[in-house]
C-alpha cells in the first residue's frame, strides 16, 4: 500500500512539473486582440532578426477586424481585414482580396508566432506594439496601397516570410 502512494505522489509531482515546464513567462497572452509587431523569424533551426522595411503591424480589433501595416514602394501603406480563430487556426481575409491561412500560438515571452505549419517550421515572431486602437466601425474602413502588386513577388503569406523573401525585398529597394 504504501509503494502504491508514493507511486501516485511521483506521478503527480510528474504531471505537474512537465505541464509548468513549457510555461514559465510572467507575461500572459489569452487573447490575439491588440497590435503586434514583427521583429524576428525562425525557418527550420535558424533564426533571423527583421530590420526596417520588413517589419510588418498587426491590428487585431474585438469587432474580428484589423489592419496590417507595411512599407511599400510608396511608403507605409495598410491594408485592412477580417478575422476569425478556430482554435489554433487564424483566418485572415484581407480586403484587397488575398487570404492568410495560419497557426498561431504565443512562446514564453508572450509574442504571437504565426506560421503556416502546425509544428511551427518556419514562423514569424510579432511582440506587443504600442496601444491598439478599440474596435471601430466596419462600416468606415478603406483600403489603401497594394492595388499595383505584381503577381510574380507575391509571397505564400503576408504574416510568414522567410530569410531568402527578406533578402530579395532589401535587394529590390537597393
Amino acid at each position: 500500500m504504501k509503494k502504491l502512494y508514493y507511486m501516485l505522489l511521483l506521478a503527480v509531482i510528474s504531471i505537474t512539473v512537465v505541464s509548468c515546464n513549457g510555461w514559465d513567462s510572467p507575461y500572459y497572452v489569452d487573447s490575439i486582440v491588440g497590435s503586434w509587431e514583427s521583429y524576428y523569424g525562425c525557418q527550420g533551426n535558424y533564426e533571423y532578426d527583421i530590420f526596417g522595411q520588413d517589419r510588418v503591424r498587426y491590428d487585431f480589433y474585438a469587432n474580428k477586424t484589423g489592419r496590417y501595416t507595411y512599407y511599400s514602394y510608396y511608403g507605409l501603406s495598410y491594408v485592412d481585414f477580417d478575422w476569425e480563430t478556430y482554435g489554433d487556426r487564424l483566418v485572415i481575409g484581407y480586403y484587397d482580396g488575398d487570404s492568410d491561412y495560419l497557426f498561431y500560438g504565443y512562446d514564453r515571452n508572450g509574442d504571437l508566432l504565426l506560421a503556416l505549419d502546425s509544428r511551427f517550421y518556419q514562423y514569424t515572431a510579432y511582440r506587443p506594439s504600442g496601444y491598439w486602437a478599440p474596435a471601430k466601425d466596419a462600416s468606415t474602413v478603406t483600403v489603401k496601397g497594394d492595388m499595383d502588386k505584381s503577381m510574380d513577388n507575391k509571397s505564400v503569406s503576408r504574416a510568414v516570410k522567410s530569410k531568402d523573401e527578406l533578402s530579395a525585398s532589401e535587394a529590390k529597394e537597393k
